[in-house]
């Protein structure tokens, strides 16, 4: 007979753990280089969608990586008016489970570690796309996600100026006056879209729109201007992917077949196709395909979060937690007999 044990890991828990952006980007690097090599099992994630009602909608991912030999699926609302709560836009729970044997391992808050995995890609994925000794940052946004995406991009390339924009004033003055002080370094808040992007080396777009809107044209980049697009909803011109040097994802299959994604519909349309992709990012990691060549390469680096990433940086909070008595181991099952 045996029993099985979980432990179950809540906010406080994974706070305490104290992540910090080496352990985080090489585990999240890891995940991407085994997506790149075939190494996983994903298939595109699915949807519950709320937003004719709430203004919501459920994503659930789902995956296997074979170097941990771990599953994980991850279910994580994405709210457009919690604010008015006084809730983060998404929250998100995470589940491990032993691969050979489909035991549950492990449960936890995957809120901030979905801010942390995909602060992780924009970053790695800048640090191969964006042009060497990028002084400049502009970033549109200022939801959960961009709290890791700034720390972690700063941390690679110390930037000589940081500009934010968001569509509420107080969000935008409040995560530039959080992020100052984080920084050790002037984070400058800015009204519009075009004057953040105005000359920056890096743009990252994390808006989360309600509908369809251009936020960001393709004339306000500078040339040879990494772009990172991940709203769930288009927010830069539909032409950019086209209009780019190099045109990159994080999984392909997923972007064609999900309904929310900065691109769908103009993939549904038959306007954006496999063929425009210039690679995958796991394959750029893999190194199977080759980065940026150029300084003059406009490129568009599209991610839209996958499981692999996910159970790559819970794993990481697993360990971690096994090794310092973080959290609480519970029963999951008593006196199981094989049936």
């Amino acid at each position: 007979m045996t029993d099985l044990r979980l432990r179950f890991l809540s906010g406080d828990d994974i706070a305490a753990l104290r992540l910090g952006p080496d352990e985080v980007l090489g585990a999240v690097e890891d995940g991407l280089r085994a997506h790149g090599l075939g190494r996983v099992v994903m298939p595109p994630k699915h949807h519950l969608s709320l937003e004719q009602r709430h203004h919501g909608h459920f994503n659930i991912l789902k995956g296997y990586v074979e170097q941990l030999d771990l599953a994980g699926v991850k279910v994580i609302g994405d709210y457009l008016d919690n604010h008015l709560l006084g809730l983060p836009s998404e929250l998100a729970l995470l589940t491990l489970y032993r691969a050979d044997s489909g035991a549950p391992l492990a449960i936890m808050d995957a809120t901030e570690l979905t801010w942390m995995r995909t602060g992780a890609v924009t970053a790695i994925g800048a640090r191969l796309l964006a042009r060497r000794g990028s002084r400049t940052l502009g970033h549109i946004g200022a939801r959960g996600t961009a709290r890791y995406n700034l720390p972690y991009l700063d941390h690679l390339f110390d930037f000589d100026t940081i500009r934010v924009t968001s569509r509420r004033a107080e969000s935008r003055e409040r995560f530039a006056a959080e992020m100052t002080e984080l920084l050790g370094k002037p984070v400058i808040a800015v009204a519009g879209v075009e004057e953040t992007v105005a000359g920056a080396d890096i743009v990252v777009d994390a808006s989360r729109l309600a509908e369809e809107e251009t936020l960001l044209r393709t004339e306000w980049l500078a040339p040879g201007a990494l772009v990172m697009p991940y709203g769930a909803v288009r927010s830069t011109d539909p032409g950019l992917p086209l209009e780019a040097s190099k045109f990159v994802v994080d999984d392909w299959e997923q972007a064609a077949a999900s309904e929310f994604g900065q691109y769908y519909h103009v993939i549904a349309a038959g306007q954006l196709r496999r063929e425009h992709v210039h690679a995958e990012i796991g394959e750029i990691v893999a190194g199977t395909a080759a980065g940026r060549e150029r300084d003059d390469e406009l490129i568009v680096f599209w991610h839209r979060g996958f499981a692999v990433s996910d159970i790559a940086i819970g794993a990481l909070a697993l360990r971690r937690a096994e090794q310092a008595g973080v959290g609480t181991e519970v029963v999951y099952a008593r006196g199981l007999r094989p049936i």
